[in-house]
């Protein structure tokens, strides 16, 4: 399919992609880990100018079926994406700058602008700190269990989580967990860490703290940077991911059009 001189591929160019993520390695490292982990769960749908791939939609199924699209595109080239969106319900997570067009294509929804965070890396001495472990197959009864308590999106993705297969971690207080972090991704030269929650009641404890820590850690042994997303409504773990040494390397708006999901 081609419009205004941009071709739409139902692929992506890994060459290109490689190469992207080599100077944004956040922005491309979900792209990169369900090419290769995922293939037959995920799509992609590339926009192609005279042979080069502009922009791209990584597309995968979130709960319930509902599609969950991360856009990476230009506002010059995001016309001819945009109409490819699934129809609502569905979560397009995009650039400011593409913002008003799909609002126009699939109409309003609620918005969170988010911050893309980056930690390059370098090697974290010391062992985790009393309190944090890695979680295990052993746990994933007693982690589900705690999700199913939490009213918070975060946890939702540790709900029957394979604990013997992902990396994560878990802050227990006296023997209780109270809290979970989880390199989501883990690409040779950058993880993405996720679902970092601490159950309100245990908040202003350090467990937060000590959780972010144990992440960084594991990263720095794997000679991993590390990226992460966070809310902009977040002040106080924006703050924390900065005494990490995190810094913003770009944005990005999570629209939910129907979903009823957050970031």
């Amino acid at each position: 399919m081609a419009t205004g001189g941009i071709e739409l591929r139902p692929t992506i160019d890994r060459g290109w992609l490689t190469r992207a993520a080599d100077a944004e390695p956040v922005e491309h490292a979900y792209a990169l880990w369900d090419l290769d982990r995922h293939p037959g769960r995920v799509r992609f749908l590339s926009a192609v100018r005279a042979g080069e791939t502009i922009g791209y939609f990584l597309l995968w199924p979130g709960p319930g079926g509902v599609p969950i699209v991360h856009a990476y595109t230009p506002a010059a080239s995001i016309g001819p994406l945009v109409e490819q969106l699934p129809r609502r319900p569905v979560v397009a997570i995009v650039p400011p700058a593409t913002v008003p067009a799909v609002r126009e294509a699939r109409g309003p929804g609620r918005e969170f602008p988010e911050r893309i965070l980056h930690r390059p890396w370098r090697m974290s001495g010391g062992s985790d700190a009393p309190g944090v472990r890695r979680l295990g197959a052993a746990d994933v009864e007693s982690v589900t269990a705690w999700a199913r308590r939490q009213a918070a999106p975060e946890t939702a993705e540790y709900i029957g989580l394979d604990l013997g297969d992902e990396v994560a971690w878990g802050a227990f207080d006296r023997g209780r967990l109270v809290g979970v972090a989880r390199a989501e991704i883990r690409l040779p030269h950058e993880w993405v860490v996720a679902g970092v929650f601490v159950e309100p009641a245990a908040r202003g404890r350090g467990h937060g703290a000590t959780l972010v820590d144990a992440a960084v850690r594991a990263a720095g042994l794997a000679k991993a940077s590390v990226g992460l997303f966070v809310r902009d409504d977040r002040p106080a773990a924006r703050r924390l991911y900065a005494r990490h040494g995190f810094v913003e390397v770009g944005q990005r708006v999570w629209m939910d059009l129907g979903a009823g999901f957050e970031p």
